[in-house]
């Protein structure tokens, strides 16, 4: 019933470094307000003193509430499906049909996020129940998740370009000078597959 692909995995990995920016985001963006408010705090009127430290907690909630929804909606948009948490774990956002991701597409990936956090956040776990794998945003947005292409060609290349610095390293060391340039050529060839 219950699907653990490697994919899944970093979705989820990737969700929750994104939601742990945001938090800690929201943590410092409030610490600094409540540091503003205790400087001219006591300057203010006794009632506006108890009405700012009865909503101080409304307010972090709506600025949590704020920022989750620019940061997906901006970086869905503006970076073409990719957050900082899909980055460092090779993923991005995209369409059925490979074009870029629309402004409204961003913004209904985000209305989900907050549908699923409203409903108990069980809808977080779609993707782990549906054959597809795809979640409740995926659904509602017409997109996708799957591993950023580029990114992995990176990786790719910087393997094998260390793999091949690291044997001409070794021959050096073994002081073979003829057969080195065939075995690098060699080694690479056979990597370069895999």
């Amino acid at each position: 019933m219950f699907q653990t692909s490697d994919l899944v995995k970093k979705r989820v990995y990737a969700l929750t470094m994104d939601f742990f920016i945001v938090v800690v985001t929201n943590y410092f963006l409030m610490a600094s307000f409540t540091n503003f408010l205790k400087t001219i705090f006591f300057y203010l009127p006794f009632r506006s003193q108890l009405f700012l430290i009865s909503k101080l907690a409304v307010m972090s909630s709506v600025s949590l509430m704020t920022l989750t929804f620019a940061y997906f909606s901006l970086f869905y948009f503006v970076t073409n499906g990719h957050t900082m948490g899909k980055t460092m774990f090779g993923l991005k956002v995209r369409n059925s049909d490979n074009s870029e991701i629309s402004l409204k597409q961003a913004i209904q990936r985000t209305l989900a996020y907050f549908v699923c956090a409203m409903f108990g956040s069980f809808l977080f776990a779609l993707s782990f129940i549906r054959k597809d794998g795809k979640s409740l945003a995926d659904v509602l947005s017409g997109t996708t998740v799957d591993y950023d292409k580029v990114i992995i060609e990176e990786k790719e290349k910087i393997g094998t370009e260390f793999q091949l610095t690291l044997l001409q390293t070794v021959s050096l060391e073994s002081g073979s000078e003829d057969t080195t340039e065939q075995d690098e050529v060699e080694y690479f060839e056979q990597n370069k597959a895999s």
